[in-house]
């Protein structure tokens, strides 16, 4: 197992492979001078995942947001998978739709994680349904 994705190399990352990364990761830069992943993603992923989730018309594009996502997850450093949950999953739960949804989309391993860690870690504050098969 080499080196995990730091902050930002998973920013370059997200800048390469998202629908106008490039502008959204410039704009990000001009506006705070460093990579502050959870706003950076807040603005990359969350907003626009949601919408595309919400008219599920686009299934090629959401599958790439998954994608990253899940890249972010698997091959994230501490920081980086913090910021899957804190900032990309807990977002997706404020809708059970978008969230059943967002399911759909991902890989069963990343499924498994979020249903046997992720949710039953965070049940203090976090009202959500398993993600189903």
């Amino acid at each position: 197992m080499g080196m995990k994705m730091n902050i930002e190399e998973c920013a370059e990352m997200l800048a390469e492979r998202l629908p106008d990364g490039r502008r959204l990761y410039a704009d990000h830069i001009k506006m705070y001078g460093e990579v502050l992943l959870h706003v950076l993603v807040g603005d990359m992923i969350d907003r626009p995942l949601v919408e595309l989730l919400k008219s599920n018309e686009n299934p090629d594009i959401i599958k790439i947001y998954c994608a990253v996502i899940e890249e972010m997850w698997l091959k994230g450093d501490d920081n980086v998978v913090n910021v899957v949950e804190v900032t990309v999953l807990e977002y997706l739960t404020d809708d059970g739709e978008v969230w059943q949804r967002f399911g759909s989309y991902i890989s069963r391993n990343f499924r498994n994680y979020v249903n046997n860690e992720f949710i039953p870690n965070n049940l203090n504050y976090l009202n959500v349904e398993s993600l189903k098969e």
